[in-house]
């Protein structure tokens, strides 16, 4: 096993674990939520229920988990296997465009969120790993 694919495998492991706690948080807000029932929260001057954005919010954290927990256990199947990295490449390609034009909207909006530039260079040190390991299939 070369340096990349210890390096994916470590990376696709982290991702894996990172999953795994998202989704469980995700799972902790919706069940959370339920304790939120009649209490409101203001977005933009509107009220809405409590207990309904956190089941949203918790609904989407869980939905994001499963995608990562994908691309995660994709990164270490193409550790394991270099022939097999072509969907993580694929994936860490569209993750980077998608990052970029995020940041660049954000910027434009005059915000700027340091998680969004750290997350782009997760994204891009995958993509180079993937590289790195799709050259030797």
């Amino acid at each position: 096993m070369s340096g990349s694919q210890k390096a994916l495998k470590v990376v696709s492991v982290l991702l894996i674990i990172y999953a795994v706690a998202m989704a469980a948080f995700g799972v902790f807000m919706m069940a959370g939520g339920s304790f939120l029932v009649g209490e409101t929260v203001d977005v933009d001057g509107t009220a809405q229920a409590a207990n309904v954005m956190a089941a949203a919010l918790g609904a989407g954290t869980i939905a994001g988990g499963v995608i990562d927990l994908i691309i995660g256990l994709l990164g270490l199947r193409g550790a394991k296997n270099p022939r097999k990295v072509g969907p993580f490449f694929v994936l860490c390609i569209i993750g980077l465009v998608l990052g970029l034009v995020s940041l660049g909207m954000s910027i434009a909006q005059g915000s700027f969120n340091p998680w969004s530039l750290a997350s782009l260079v997760i994204i891009a040190v995958c993509l180079y790993l993937s590289a790195q390991v799709k050259k030797q299939a």
